[in-house]
């Protein structure tokens, strides 16, 4: 098993109550460095690309990035649009090869949301895409998302089980406290309400902004049983700094592969730092 739509995943991530660390790549080295940690710890996991990143190098080299990297892999790795706003987008990334897409038309009330979301699930599952929807609306800034501290709209059980059987979604993002971004030590999350969600549900549920949350709350979140929990702007800072570190401490060093490397190995620490809180260890 290796290049794998997140549907079959997150349905056993429920099932056996760990979760799926779904991961922001924004080139080859961060591909590579989520893979590896896969790899290395026999886990199953998920590449995300946003919009912006699709939109510079083009629908055609990050899948097969992806698929190259995981030819010889024997643990599954999917693919993901993450935040699809842009029906073009959204459209061209089925055609061309991502293995599941998330469309957010939460911005949109919720008869709305079920319109855009339902159109998008067609169009994915003619292809065997699988599909992530979100209802209610998750605070801060995630590249070209961004929804202030009183425009967040924290999730409704009961109406997170409708959205989910009228539009068909494979898994659903909900809102429960969590933001885009870095916290700074403020954050308040509805562990209520995410527990009332998984009661009500039987299909995967994700959780968005889990960076820089508190290690006590992150454990916390998992023990819920959500399937999939997504990092991203923690994967952009290490990215980032550890440019700046490697460059720092060797000025005088001008060979870019020992740089990538560094890089590459840093990124890759992380992301097996969270598989380990993730529980996905040994799940391939």
């Amino acid at each position: 098993m290796s290049y794998v739509s997140t549907k079959e995943i997150l349905i056993r991530a429920r099932k056996e109550k760990f979760v799926v660390g779904a991961f922001n790549a924004v080139d080859y080295t961060t591909i590579a460095a989520i893979v590896k940690a896969a790899k290395e710890k026999r886990s199953p996991v998920i590449v995300q690309t946003s919009q912006k990143i699709v939109q510079y190098f083009g629908y055609k080299i990050l899948p097969e990035m992806i698929k190259s990297l995981t030819q010889d892999a024997d643990v599954p790795v999917a693919m993901i649009l993450d935040h699809g706003t842009d029906p073009g987008v959204i459209e061209n990334c089925i055609k061309y090869g991502w293995s599941s897409v998330m469309i957010d038309a939460s911005s949109y009330p919720f008869e709305k949301n079920i319109e855009i979301t339902k159109k998008v699930v067609e169009m994915a599952h003619k292809r065997g895409v699988s599909v992530e929807g979100e209802i209610g609306r998750i605070g801060g800034k995630e590249e070209h998302v961004i929804v202030e501290e009183n425009s967040t709209l924290l999730t409704d059980p009961e109406k997170a089980v409708e959205f989910q059987r009228k539009t068909g979604v494979d898994s659903l993002a909900v809102a429960i406290g969590t933001k885009h971004g870095l916290y700074g030590g403020n954050c308040e999350l509805d562990f209520n309400r995410l527990g009332r969600i998984m009661e009500l549900s039987d299909f995967p549920i994700v959780i968005h902004g889990c960076s820089d949350l508190p290690i006590e709350d992150t454990r916390r979140l998992v023990s819920y049983g959500p399937s999939k929990m997504n990092i991203s702007t923690e994967i952009k800072h290490k990215y980032l700094d550890s440019y700046k570190s490697y460059i720092g401490e060797n000025p005088d060093e001008y060979e870019p592969v020992k740089t990538i490397r560094f890089v590459e190995n840093e990124v890759k620490k992380l992301v097996e730092k969270f598989i380990d809180i993730f529980k996905s260890s040994n799940k391939a």
